[in-house]
């Protein structure tokens, strides 16, 4: 459900803890509830906000206050109150905001006053971004979910764990966090409490944007430089709200879904900074919805009351839910070169002010230099973004670093008892949730009991896991791993019926290390044999090293073009044997060596192999009209060699695979670098030999790969990978040695395959001459069925596709597709058209999902 587009959206209010202070009721005059109205101190980031009831309660100091109290599309109200000892009643009701209309209109022809208004405030976003030094802060959060639906085989198995229809689930916690610009935060949660489960820490991990970001998780932000190739804007009216004129700007997509926001955007005059937003967006057919008041604090408008709501439905899962942040600055640390007392002009309405010169600071340029244009301004702030990384890199010693987080947990986070969190507690909770919190305790009662009775080392084995397999984890960092039998039949015209017995124990140590141990198990019904093998791997994240033997039927590609599952449809119901299979008996180690110098990973693995032919069980048939097919021989069938069989041999193979990413970025948590998609292509370079002195194959091959996936807007993405090479020398060689090519002949795929012909025949064009194939997969939200609104904020995308190869055999082999993903958000359908040379050849159809079952 991507949670992490719901975190990415927040900033925060702020709330402390005294024994007086104030509490009440927010109403409309009409008396109608204003739920998460927001309270603040004026003048400060101290505040709070009502709960869904409209209901708040805000501790403080003994003293005199002025208080603002407010709600989007209602009048802010300033009160006075007198704080003591004791709590002090206060209800308020606001009164709902009208708009004016300036005196010039839009006339016929003429452009809207937003976009004059939204060009200057896209040309100050960055500036009121790097307003803010730093700052340290305390916050509470809460998350309240709300199951609305859930499915009927899971529905008596989450009721034990106290998950039920219309009961919400809490989460509270407390955190300390600091942040220094550009890009340096630290988090240290002191206490956290969960309705559901106690018994774990779960700290919410802040990604703090803003909407004066381009983006936000990839979606577009109405102050991003590229917004009007997005949005068109229209004018409302204005209010004044703390002596400030405050325009109201309606945001609308030119094509709403994914990735772009519609609603309101309230924008201070003069300023351009903003006052507000009410905004929505949609994920994966999910509806959210952000909410957001700004207040000034030591004269910068800042953040200071969040609420976000998420409601849809996902795999007959149906709910709501909340998020609410109150948070108090205890030191705000604002840049004094970066005033608001400058002017911005609209380039396209005004006379252009000089840039003056570049070189010089933003600070100075502002003092030197009040007016700018709205392109001036934006070239200016660019500059002191350079500056401001250039003393990042010094700092950090690489510009590829683009964050360094620090979260630690306080040991005792959720030993926190109910008069702590009564006390502390900004937002007061809902009859709901405290009914939340009165059963969740009831039902750890029970649980409590019914652990005493169990043995301290029981790994809680239940029958259904030979049906489902299960992981169970151990206290030392152990884990074992039990694959479900049922889900490991296979079937294929060699060995007919299959049996996998596959296991997984696994430990971990210090940051990053991990040792395993996985053995196979596998009957063959067909050759009445077992076999399998065991494969270790140990090592962490920079380096590991794997050691694996066995023996088992493997296919010729060793990329494993054809899936077990599709592979045991095709052969039972649809009389094609598509996995062409030898014997292997192997040895093989592999050492790979991870981010050198951040760009740069090697692989290296030696193989030694017997191989044997092998032929369809005699027995082999599909389960319908099994007289009247046969499968085809398990020989594949190759354009360049006539006979692809071959007589018992021995191989030893060296394989070097060295990958770089030039353009490679990371973020730093907790001293552990963690890496980012690179915006940039990737390179690999591979060399594979068959070493002579120790086996019968003789030969090497070389090639070279370039991928990257670039980004082409909202949702909208371009992944390409070219690949091309050829035999250095081929003194001895078999089929298994040839350059294989991931193909399909079979109308179900499994997975997401984007660099994998669609109606490719598996082994036809193999060579071991020299070879060049490319992909290319177009990923879009607004182009044919997505146009329709109601189907594209479903999830629902398309793609074009083209597949091509080059081979001695066939000059040009091209395929263009085009594809339906994310059907009910798991089903993907694709029409190939497929081309020799230029020459149309045929139509065909593919199905697919993405689901993967077990490991």
């Amino acid at each position: 459900m991507r949670v992490a587009f719901l975190l990415i959206l927040l900033c925060f209010i702020s709330g402390k803890t005294f024994s007086g202070g104030i509490r009440g009721k927010i109403t409309t005059q009409k008396g109608e509830v204003l739920p998460y109205a927001g309270i603040a101190v004026k003048g400060t980031s101290n505040g709070t906000m009502a709960n869904a009831e409209g209901v708040f309660e805000f501790t403080m100091p003994a003293g005199s206050y002025e208080l603002i109290f407010q709600y989007l599309g209602f009048k802010s109200a300033t009160k006075t109150v007198i704080v003591g000892s004791d709590f002090v009643t206060l209800d308020v009701q606001l009164e709902e905001q009208a708009l004016n209309l300036k005196e010039a209109s839009v006339a016929s022809g003429q452009e809207d006053p937003a976009f004059s208004i939204m060009r200057k405030a896209i040309a100050k976003a960055r500036f009121h971004q790097l307003q803010v030094r730093g700052y340290t802060a305390k916050v509470y959060s809460r998350s309240t979910a709300l199951p609305t639906k859930i499915p009927f085989l899971v529905e008596k198995r989450l009721k034990k764990e106290g998950v039920q229809e219309g009961k919400a689930i809490l989460n509270e916690s407390v955190a300390e966090i600091k942040y220094r610009r550009p890009n340096n935060y630290s988090q240290h949660i002191v206490s956290t409490r969960n309705s559901l489960d106690n018994s774990i820490p779960s700290p919410n991990e802040y990604i703090l944007a803003s909407l004066y970001s381009p983006e936000i998780a990839g979606t577009v932000t109405p102050l991003s430089p590229k917004a009007f190739g997005f949005y068109k804007f229209e004018y409302e009216g204005y209010f004044e709200d703390q002596g400030q004129i405050v325009n109201k700007i309606k945001v609308i997509p030119k094509a709403y879904g994914e990735g772009v926001f519609k609603g309101s955007l309230y924008i201070i005059e003069d300023r351009w900074a903003i006052h507000s937003y009410d905004l929505q967006t949609t994920t994966s057919g999910l509806n959210i919805s952000a909410k957001q008041i700004f207040s000034p604090v030591q004269n910068v408008w800042l953040p200071v009351n969040q609420q976000f709501k998420i409601n849809g439905s996902y795999l007959g899962f149906a709910g709501e839910f909340r998020y609410l942040v109150s948070l108090t600055y205890n030191k705000l640390d604002v840049d004094p070169g970066l005033k608001e007392d400058i002017v911005i002009n609209d380039h396209k309405k005004e006379a252009t002010a000089g840039s003056g010169d570049r070189t010089k600071n933003l600070e100075k340029l502002i003092k030197d230099q009040k007016e700018f244009s709205t392109k001036n301004f934006r070239k200016l702030t660019k500059q002191y973004e350079k500056e401001q990384k250039k003393e990042n890199k010094m700092e950090a010693g690489s510009d590829r670093m683009v964050r360094q987080d620090s979260i630690v947990v306080d040991p005792n986070a959720n030993q926190k008892d109910t008069i702590y969190w009564q006390n502390l507690r900004p937002i007061p909770l809902t009859k709901s949730e405290v009914i939340s919190y009165s059963q969740q305790d009831s039902i750890k009662v029970v649980k409590d009991a019914e652990n005493e009775k169990k043995k301290p080392d029981s790994t809680h084995f239940k029958a259904r896991h030979l049906i489902t397999g299960n992981t169970y984890s151990f206290a030392n960092r152990s884990t074992f791993y039990f694959k479900s039998p049922v889900l490991s039949i296979s079937y294929n015209a060699v060995e007919g019926n299959s049996l996998n017995i596959i296991t997984e124990w696994q430990k971990k140590w210090d940051k990053s290390y991990r040792f395993s141990i996985r053995p196979l198990a596998r009957y063959s019904f067909g050759r009445k044999r077992l076999y399998g093998n065991i494969e270790t791997n140990i090592g962490n994240n920079k380096w590991n090293l794997l050691l694996t033997g066995g023996e088992m039927a493997s296919q010729f590609n060793r990329n494993n073009p054809i899936l077990p599952f599709p592979n045991s449809l095709a052969g039972r119901l649809f009389d094609q044997s598509l996995m062409k299979l030898y014997q292997q008996r192997f040895i093989r180690t592999e050492y790979s060596i991870k981010n050198i110098a951040d760009i740069l990973g090697i692989d290296v693995s030696l193989e030694y192999e017997k191989r044997k032919e092998l032929y369809n069980e005699p027995s082999s048939r599909p389960i319908f009209f099994w007289s009247q097919y046969d499968y085809t021989p398990n020989r594949p069938l190759n354009d360049e060699l006539a006979n692809t069989g071959f007589p018992q041999h021995n191989a030893l193979l060296l394989d070097l695979t060295a990958n770089i990413r030039p353009w490679r970025r990371y973020l730093i948590r907790n001293g552990e670098k963690r890496y980012l998609r690179s915006k940039g292509p990737s390179f690999a370079v591979n060399y594979k030999s068959g070493l002579p002195f120790a086996g019968d194959v003789d030969y090497s091959i070389l090639q070279g790969t370039i991928r990257q996936n670039l980004s082409l807007g909202p949702r909208s993405s371009l992944d390409y990978s070219l690949n091309g090479g050829g035999f250095l020398s081929k003194k001895q060689i078999y089929f298994q040695d040839y350059r294989h090519f991931m193909g399909n002949e079979f109308f179900f795929q499994w997975g997401d395959p984007p660099y994998q012909f669609r109606m490719l025949p598996y082994y036809k064009y193999s060579t071991s001459e020299w070879f060049f194939q490319a992909h290319a997969v177009w990923s879009l939200q607004h182009f044919l069925l997505t146009r329709i609104e109601p189907l594209r904020v479903t999830g629902l995308s398309e793609t074009l596709q083209v597949h091509y190869l080059k081979v001695p055999t066939i000059s040009n082999y091209s395929e263009l597709v085009y594809g339906i993903d994310n059907i009910y958000r798991v089903v993907r359908v694709e029409a190939v058209a497929q081309f020799h040379n230029g020459k149309y050849q045929r139509m065909g159809f593919r199905i697919g999902t993405n689901i993967r079952i077990g490991r």
